[in-house]
């Protein structure tokens, strides 16, 4: 049934890649869209230039669980698309991302992350964090999410800093999403969570990525004065090759893309 699966999923990518139009590759941010959860007036952000992106948390507090970011493809999901871009989850690929964190008079929790999922909302979804507390780094971590439900995080061994690259990795026959590290900005980790098999438990839906900054508890009180500036640049796609979500008038692949996954997902 996996295999059957995967191939559904790779028939409905192939034909939104077919139908594609002119769209901006993924690894220029102007073709990715803002997330906020929800807004808040103490996160902005801006798309600086095609490979640079800020994340900033102003002078004020705001609770847990808020975040603000951006995602590869512009609705909930890429079938409820008309923009962006996403990986079929049949096929192996592994993706980076660089950043750098600067803090002043930080008081409160913030967090930077990086990862893929199915949709806007995370149910199931995977990625690397790195969690400060007033202006310190603390641990990168690694989370993980299926059908709405945290799963048991995962430790990254690599010395917290605020600046790294990111980086993900996934494995198609297997399922595995590894999570991991480079303090040398390089694409070789110095510290690495896999996730084993942790596709297999999701839906098979094809695949976004995102990144953000969170407002958290994790370490004490969440976000609640000073000022930080997040500097997220150089998105690359290491292995693998993204799919172009297709514009209207091209919406029949999307909807056969959407009846296909309802069957599998009915037949599962």
């Amino acid at each position: 049934m996996k295999l059957f699966c995967k191939s559904i999923v790779r028939l409905c990518a192939m034909a939104l890649l077919g139908c594609q139009t002119t769209n901006a590759d993924i690894i220029d941010f102007n073709s990715w869209t803002i997330v906020e959860d929800p807004p808040h007036a103490s996160f902005e952000s801006s798309v600086d230039s095609s490979m640079q992106i800020t994340l900033s948390a102003l002078n004020g507090s705001i609770p847990t669980g808020v975040d603000i970011g951006y995602q590869s493809v512009d609705g909930v999901d890429p079938a409820t698309s008309s923009s962006g871009h996403f990986f079929d989850p049949s096929s192996d690929f592994s993706i980076a991302v660089d950043f750098s964190m600067d803090f002043s008079n930080a008081n409160g929790t913030l967090a930077f992350g990086f990862g893929v999922g199915e949709n806007r909302n995370g149910d199931n979804s995977a990625g690397v964090t790195l969690l400060t507390n007033s202006g310190t780094p603390v641990a990168f971590a690694a989370a993980a999410r299926i059908n709405d439900v945290t799963q048991s995080p995962g430790v990254i061994s690599a010395p917290a800093q605020n600046s790294a690259r990111l980086l993900v990795r996934y494995t198609a026959s297997s399922g595995d999403i590894e999570l991991g590290v480079s303090t040398d900005g390089d694409d070789v980790a110095e510290g690495v969570h896999n996730f084993a098999g942790l596709q297999n438990s999701w839906t098979d839906g094809l695949l976004t990525t995102s990144c953000f900054i969170r407002s958290d508890n994790a370490l004490g009180n969440p976000w609640q004065s000073g000022t930080s500036e997040t500097i997220v640049t150089n998105f690359q796609v290491i292995s693998g090759s993204a799919i172009a979500v297709v514009p209207e008038p091209h919406s029949g692949a999307l909807i056969l893309g959407v009846s296909a996954l309802a069957v599998l997902r009915r037949k599962r």
